[in-house]
Order: C-alpha cells, then structure tokens, then sequence
C-alpha cells in the first residue's frame, strides 16, 4: 500500500505569555508561499491569552497542531517535547515573537533539496522594534564551522533556522537542559559535528528585538553557559585538558578585545623588563573586505573590482 505523503516541514515554535506577538507570528508562518508543512505550537504554560489565540488559529487551520502544557516547563524541555512530535524531513524553528518573510520556507527548502551535505540552514534577520536605529541587519557568515562557534559563538539565527531531521534523530541530539539561555548554541554546536552548517545571505526574518530577550534579560547565566559550551566542543577536539584551558584563554581573550573598522584588530604586548611594557596594535589585520565583487578597504573606500 502506498504510505501517505510526507510532510516536507515540521515547524516548532514554544510560547509563553505571547499574547501580544503571538498572532503576527502565526500568520507570517500561514502566509509563507510554500505550503507544505505541519505547525507545532507549545503553549508553555502562559497565564495570559496565549492559548486561546492560538486556539483560535488551530481551529481554523488543520496544519497547526497545539500542544497546551499546563504549567510552564520552561523553553528546552518544551522544544525536546516539540521535536517528538516533529515528523518533517525538515524541522523549522520559529520564535513567537518574531515575523517570517512569505519566501523564507521556500527558499530553505530549495536550498536543503540541492546541497544534500547541508544538515542546517539559516538566514539572516532584520532587528525591528522600539529604540532600534542601528545596526538593524543581522548577518552571518555563508558556512559556520565548529571553530568558528569557539571563537565568535553562535553564528545560527535560531528562529530562521530550518534543520534535517534525520541529522537529529541519527545523532540523538535535542535541546541540552545544562546549558540554560545558551542551549541554541549548545544545539548547533552539536548538529556541526555531524552536518554542515550554511546561512543564505539574505533576510528572511524579521527579529524583534525587546526587553523580553534572553541575551539582555539573562546576560551572565548566558556568558557562563557558552563558556561552558566552548569548553566541551575543545574537550572532543583534544586530549589534554591543558591544551583545553590554554586554548580557552585565547578564544576568550579574542572575545574580551575590541573592534576597529569592523574587524578585529592584533594586539601584542611585549615584556621588555618589569617596568617596562609596550602594546602593538595590527601585527596581523585583515583591513580588506570583498562585497558583491568589489574590493573594500576599512569597508567603504572601494580600491577595485574584480573582474
């Protein structure tokens, strides 16, 4: 007997206490312009409207399926108790605060479909909301390795990600409950092991950006955890602890500096006697940036194109 179609996407959001973001949300995932997908809501106990708006919208369209959890269990075990019930080839995460762009489905989609080695794909968001003037484009670098989430962190937009399911299933990985307001990270620093990780270069989301958000309401606990993180990801690259610690004080170092021109520039400090210590600045800097075939220098004086 032929079995019944797969669903291609399996999206999964959690909420709690969303009432006034909640339905925007929704639409823009009902609105994407491909179709194909079974919607995973989690109600994590919010004691607001949240579950009757979502309700409302299930008992309008049969693609939602509404998981009500009476007591909040909080985001990790609540997304764990989401991807169980995940049956897509592709699993798309969602926030209940944010805005999907009508072609972001689409276009992952196609992507995944054509480079099978991509095990996770994400894109990049446009922050909106009160007091956002600059730096309102979220970017990410085309190919994330797993030295890159030691060194700069999580480079996944999480709520634009869309991930293989198989990649999960195979690998046994879900959300990690040790790493609280940092088990994203965690997450795709995992699925890297296994999978390629790619980011499209265009906007596909739409970020709100508020006072609710994890990394300004929970910002030590969040340090602490990725730290953490780092931690483990050298532990399974190297076999002595020593070269763990010293290998972490240099990436961490590299987060304690800071930028000029946008990049990050070499600072080397040299011991010449006790009294005596000079700083360099630039023994190495990267001050060339290539964009769309053209060559920048410190990003805005153009010196070329390529041909």
């Amino acid at each position: 007997t032929m079995s019944a179609k797969k669903t291609k996407i399996s999206v999964l959001m959690s909420a709690y206490n969303s009432e006034k973001y909640i339905a925007e949300a929704i639409e823009s995932i009902l609105n994407q312009t491909f179709k194909d997908f079974e919607f995973i809501i989690i109600n994590d106990g919010s004691t607001d409207k949240t579950p009757k708006i979502i309700e409302k919208y299930a008992k309008s369209d049969k693609r939602i399926k509404f998981i009500d959890n009476e007591k909040n269990a909080g985001i990790v075990a609540a997304l764990n108790q989401g991807l169980n019930f995940c049956r897509g080839e592709y699993i798309a995460r969602m926030d209940s605060d944010d805005i999907s762009l009508p072609t972001r489905f689409a276009k992952q989609v196609k992507y995944m479909d054509q480079h099978p080695e991509c095990g996770a794909c994400s894109t990049w968001a446009e922050k909106f909301g009160p007091n956002i003037t600059k730096d309102r484009i979220l970017t990410y670098m085309p190919t994330v390795k797993l030295l890159d989430f030691l060194i700069y962190g999580d480079k996944v937009l999480n709520p634009g990600s869309m991930v293989r399911r198989s990649v999960l299933v195979d690998n046994n990985i879900k959300y990690n409950p040790a790493y609280k307001y940092a088990e994203d990270y965690a997450f795709w620093a995992e699925v890297c092991k296994y999978a390629e990780i790619h980011n499209l270069q265009e906007v596909l989301l739409k970020y709100r950006w508020h006072d609710g958000n994890v990394s300004v309401t929970h910002r030590k606990t969040q340090l602490e955890c990725a730290e953490k993180i780092r931690k483990s990801i050298l532990s399974d690259l190297l076999s002595y602890d020593t070269d763990v610690e010293k290998l972490l004080r240099m990436t961490r170092e590299v987060h304690e500096r800071f930028w000029l021109f946008g990049i990050l520039p070499i600072i080397r400090r040299k011991q010449y006697s006790i009294a005596k210590t000079k700083y360099y600045l630039f023994e190495k800097l990267p001050i060339i940036k290539e964009k769309d075939g053209k060559i920048y220098l410190f990003e805005c004086i153009k010196i070329g194109v390529l041909k």
